[in-house]
C-alpha cells in the first residue's frame, strides 16, 4: 500500500473591503451603542472589514493567481462610497453587522468582476447570494441591535486580499489594491 501524503496547506481567503483608521474608528464608535452581553462578544477593532469574496479551503499554492486576479480587477474598477445604514442581527449564526440597505453598483461590481476571475481558474468561492456586511460581532442571538444612529459612510477607495491565520485569531493582508484614481 502506498502511503498518502499530505496535501498542500489549505487556507481561508478573502477578498475586502479594509477600512483606513478613521473609517475603523467610526465602526469601534458604532460598535459601543451595542448592549455587549456575554456570550456576546464584540470583534476586535482591528479585525473590522467588508468581506467582498470568501475562499475557504484555498490552495496555498494558488496565493499568486489570487494576487493576480486581484491585480487584473483593480485596473477596470473605480472608488465607490458605502453608506452602513442598517444595524441587525442573524439570528442564526449570532452575527451582529452593519450593512447598506441598498449595494453601490461599484461594490456588486467589485464582488461581481472577483467571482469572475476566480471562477475562470477554477477556484471555489462562497456562491451564496452576495449580503454585504460588517461583522460587529458573534455569539449575539439575544442582543438589540440599535435603531438610532448615525449611518457610517465609506469612501471605498480599494480593496485587499487577507488571510485569516488559522489558530492565531489574527488576519494578514497578502495584497491591496487602490482605486486606479488614487
Amino acid at each position: 500500500m502506498t502511503p498518502t501524503l499530505p496535501g498542500p496547506p489549505a487556507l481561508r481567503l478573502f477578498f475586502a473591503l479594509w477600512p483606513d483608521d478613521g473609517v475603523r474608528a467610526q465602526m469601534r464608535c458604532h460598535q459601543d451603542l451595542w448592549p455587549w452581553v456575554p456570550p456576546a462578544r464584540p470583534t476586535p477593532a482591528s479585525k473590522l472589514h467588508l468581506t467582498v469574496l470568501f475562499m475557504d479551503g484555498a490552495d496555498a499554492r494558488r496565493v499568486g493567481e489570487l494576487l493576480e486576479v486581484g491585480q487584473r480587477v483593480s485596473r477596470s474598477w473605480v472608488g465607490f462610497d458605502l453608506l452602513l445604514d442598517r444595524a441587525a442581527v442573524w439570528r442564526h449564526g449570532g452575527i451582529a453587522h452593519l450593512a447598506p440597505t441598498q449595494i453601490p453598483p461599484g461594490l456588486r461590481h467589485l464582488h461581481d468582476a472577483l467571482a469572475a476571475q476566480v471562477a475562470q481558474r477554477g477556484m471555489a468561492f462562497d456562491a451564496r447570494p452576495y449580503a454585504p456586511h460588517v461583522t460587529l460581532g458573534r455569539r449575539a442571538e439575544n442582543l438589540i441591535a440599535p435603531t438610532a444612529f448615525t449611518p457610517l459612510h465609506w469612501p471605498v477607495r480599494g480593496f485587499a486580499l487577507v488571510q485569516s491565520v488559522l489558530g492565531t485569531g489574527r488576519y494578514a493582508v497578502l495584497g491591496r489594491w487602490p482605486a486606479p484614481d488614487q
